[in-house]
């Protein structure tokens, strides 16, 4: 499969640029996740977290001999675990950096799942699939960097099936800044962490732009106290910092460490929260 080159200065080329550094050392730390994961029951290990996030995900996919989309994939991790975990039939992953996929078949053939997952190299706005192509669709967590995350909903909309389901992990706006110094906050870690403008929307608003789209059923869960906190707690032990260095570099390594700080600081202020989001495709009118 030939890597895909994203155009200079767009979205995906910037969003590539970022996670690329050291992907090539990550090897098998982390199991391979990335989300931020669920932290719950005085938890600390990052992959019970991990895996807890992506149970809870998955139990809101209610599985039945599905058909999965899952954008954003990431290396994989998270799709091995569903095919494992899950009554799935089959699952496409879609990421925009070719070494995520590489990574991703190489978990999935050592599972003997090469035949179930396939892993595909695209954009989240332009997804190369025909209409009504699955009955499910995930995403954790990297919406925010789509540009923007209304034209992911309208193409996820696009490719499901009628009576689908669409799951999202994802971080809103709690309120509006209201000091100088909060409004620097936010405005930083979306510039730092690559967020369009466009994705900064409140609950209701986001239920709205989902409804909009034509979906029903919206369910929007805040549950920000049981993610970010811990998150960033394990990211910031002496053990990940050390070996995160390692990974990406000290370069890399302190934007992310900045970036957690930022991510931490606003929304210890009420500023952002995370959220789990389950919507249905409504059923066309019949005859």
């Amino acid at each position: 499969m030939t890597s895909i080159k994203w155009q200079d200065g767009s979205t995906e080329q910037k969003v590539t640029k970022f996670y690329q550094h050291g992907v090539e050392n990550f090897g098998q730390f982390h199991k391979g996740y990335l989300n931020f994961g669920l932290w719950e029951n005085g938890n600390t290990d990052y992959i019970t977290a991990s895996e807890n996030l992506i149970s809870c995900l998955g139990n809101l996919l209610e599985f039945n001999n599905s058909n999965l989309l899952d954008v954003a994939c990431g290396m994989g991790a998270q799709d091995v675990f569903l095919m494992e975990n899950f009554n799935l039939n089959s699952i496409t992953a879609l990421d925009l950096l070719y070494e995520h996929l590489k990574y991703g078949r190489e978990r999935a053939q050592a599972a003997d799942f090469e035949d179930k997952i396939d892993f595909i190299q695209g954009t989240a706005t332009k997804l190369p699939f025909e209409n009504n192509s699955f009955d499910r669709a995930l995403c954790i967590e990297g919406l925010i960097h789509f540009n923007t995350r209304t034209d992911f909903f309208k193409e996820t909309y696009r490719c499901l099936k009628n009576d689908s389901i669409f799951v999202v992990s994802d971080y809103c706006l709690k309120r509006a800044p209201t000091t100088k110094w909060q409004q620097f906050a936010l405005k930083s870690t979306l510039k730092l962490w690559n967020i369009p403008k466009e994705n900064v929307s409140t609950i209701s608003q986001y239920k709205n732009i989902l409804e909009s789209i034509g979906f029903s059923e919206v369910e929007i869960y805040p549950i920000g106290e049981k993610v970010i906190p811990g998150y960033f707690n394990e990211q910031h032990s002496k053990a990940c910092l050390k070996e995160l260095t390692r990974i990406r570099g000290f370069f890399a390594g302190r934007i992310g460490h900045i970036i957690d700080h930022a991510v931490y600081r606003t929304f210890k202020w009420g500023l952002i929260d995370y959220i789990l989001v389950k919507a249905r495709k409504k059923s066309l009118c019949k005859q």
